[in-house]
């Protein structure tokens, strides 16, 4: 069986194309389907908006990907967007979501968009390769994107995220449910001053992690809370939000992170900058499970996202809507599972 097909931004092929079918649509004053369209000659499409899309791109000297020119109907592509490789949980969901693919007799499509890459970008490649179906791993939802793939009735699977869009599919794990696991494991270890450490800003990971623990934490009549903005899920960013909680007078005995690698930032600042013990000053727990937390450095108590299930999911649902594009959009939502290491096992 052949090897997927993997594009990221840093492809020759990639940056050789300099005029793409978003500026094709701007220059022409229609949308990129009506490009997609006007180049596809089994599509529907008036004559005049043909001619007007032919004249934009002639004199952009507009070339259509080859590839997709002779795309009739099936591509046999995935397309899998990713905007996080510096995170270490998105690696080993790329390699499974790959290898599912190849089983079902398709190639995948890897989409990096990174500081170096726009969404439009994105579009363009998600657009001329006339992918079956686009699966969006992003921490935030490209909202343009999915559009676009509406308009071309791509069904679009979003992994590991809720969205509030009702017209696209989403499986996730139940980030509510985490919040509240972890103010129940913290609160049971003992610990009576617990923050949150947030993500990227208005992610609805982190939105929902976030209401769940501070609910749950009041519920239980713990008052004594509070919450820090991280900015983004990494090790520098866990690392330079523990190290402002703990200059100010309020310092906290526990620390929930919104993922992981947050929380191995967060624990390297407790121990190497601030000299604090970890469980016996500072309980740390976070959020997926990732290899990193069971390594002796880190022990890390966390809520293990249920991965296998989720990326199974995934699939299934996806391939149920390329074969019928009209199924309707679902939530499919896995319960979580508390992890108790060592990080939060306080010595009372």
């Amino acid at each position: 069986m052949d090897k997927p097909t993997q594009l990221t931004t840093n492809s020759p092929a990639v940056k050789k194309r300099r005029v793409t079918v978003v500026e094709v649509a701007e220059a022409a004053g229609v949308s990129v389907s009506a490009v997609s369209r006007a180049f596809n000659p089994e599509a529907s499409i008036s004559r005049p908006l043909r001619e007007k899309v032919f004249k934009a791109a002639a004199a952009l000297n507009y070339k259509p990907n080859r590839m997709a020119r002779g795309i009739k109907s099936r591509s046999s592509l995935v397309g899998i967007l990713m905007t996080d490789f510096n995170n270490p949980f998105y690696l080993p969901i790329l390699s499974r979501f790959t290898s599912e693919i190849q089983k079902r007799d398709c190639h995948s499509l890897l989409i990096n968009v990174n500081s170096d890459m726009d969404i439009q970008e994105a579009v363009e490649l998600v657009m001329e390769y006339n992918v079956d179906g686009l699966i969006i791993t992003s921490a935030s939802l490209p909202q343009q994107l999915v559009d676009a793939c509406r308009s071309q009735n791509t069904p679009v699977v979003i992994f590991g995220r809720d969205s509030s869009d009702n017209s696209v599919t989403v499986v996730s794990c139940d980030n509510v449910l985490a919040g509240r696991m972890a103010a129940d494991m913290l609160l049971d270890a003992g610990y009576m001053r617990p923050a949150f450490v947030a993500g990227p800003i208005g992610t609805s990971a982190t939105v929902d992690r976030q209401r769940g623990f501070i609910s749950r934490l009041m519920e239980r009549g713990c008052n004594q809370w509070q919450v820090v903005e991280g900015g983004e899920f990494s090790y520098d960013a866990g690392y330079d939000a523990t190290l402002r909680v703990f200059k100010n007078s309020e310092r906290p005995d526990a620390l929930f992170y919104a993922d992981d690698i947050m929380a191995c930032g967060g624990m390297d600042a407790l121990r190497y900058e601030l000299a604090l013990k970890i469980p016996q000053d500072v309980g740390v727990l976070g959020v997926d499970d990732i290899r990193l937390a069971k390594s002796r450095s880190y022990n890390l108590s966390t809520i293990r996202q249920p991965n296998e299930e989720m990326i199974q999911s995934t699939m299934d649902v996806l391939f149920e809507h390329i074969s019928n594009p009209n199924l309707p959009p679902q939530s499919i939502t896995l319960p979580c599972e508390p992890v108790l290491r060592g990080s939060t096992q306080k010595h009372r």
